[in-house]
């Protein structure tokens, strides 16, 4: 029995797979100092999606339970996580 894909997942697979990852930008839960915020990861510089990780050119491998929002380059919010 396979794993049921998560909302968040088909969003970064649909981004990436299409070839319109450079019309959207991925928010991530980032810490600093303790201190919680968003860091903007540009659709260009995702490298691959896979097994539960967005892997970036700059060598990051970033878990999608990271991703709190997805907006296009308009702005708008296509995805959010509460």
């Amino acid at each position: 029995m396979g794993r049921k894909k998560g909302e968040v997942e088909n969003w970064l697979k649909k981004i990436f797979f299409s070839g319109a990852s450079s019309e959207y930008t991925v928010f991530i839960k980032h810490r600093v100092n303790s201190e919680e915020s968003l860091k903007p990861i540009p659709g260009e510089l995702i490298l691959d999606v896979r097994r539960g990780y967005i892997y970036t050119r700059t060598g990051e491998q970033i878990p999608f339970h990271r991703v709190k929002e997805i907006r296009n380059k308009k702005g708008e919010v296509v995805y959010r996580r509460d």
